[in-house]
C-alpha cells in the first residue's frame, strides 16, 4: 500500500479565510477581555452617557476586578510595564 503525501491529502482543498475569520476573531476578543480588562473598562467609560453605557461600565468594572483577582490582568500589566508598551 502506498502512503499518501501532503499534496495528495490537500488535493482539491481551498483555503477558507472567511470561514476561519469568525473563530479567530472570537478567540482574539476573548483573550483581550481576559488579559486587557483595564482596556475594556476604559472603553466603556468613553461610551456616550446612557443607561446601557452605565450598565456596561459597571459590568466591565466587575469583570476587571475578577480578572485582577484571578491574575490575568496583573500578568498583562506586568508584561506591559516590562516591555514598556503604552496601550491606548
Amino acid at each position: 500500500m502506498e502512503s499518501l503525501g501532503t499534496h495528495d491529502l490537500e488535493a482539491g482543498m481551498r483555503p477558507s479565510r472567511a470561514r476561519a475569520f469568525i473563530p479567530v476573531m472570537a478567540i482574539t476578543v476573548a483573550l483581550l477581555f481576559v488579559f486587557n480588562s483595564a482596556g475594556l473598562v476604559r472603553w466603556t467609560q468613553n461610551l456616550p452617557p446612557s443607561q446601557l453605557g452605565t450598565a456596561l461600565s459597571d459590568a466591565a468594572n466587575v469583570w476587571h476586578d475578577a480578572m485582577t483577582w484571578a491574575g490575568p490582568a496583573r500578568l498583562f500589566e506586568v508584561l506591559k510595564e516590562t516591555l514598556g508598551v503604552e496601550l491606548r
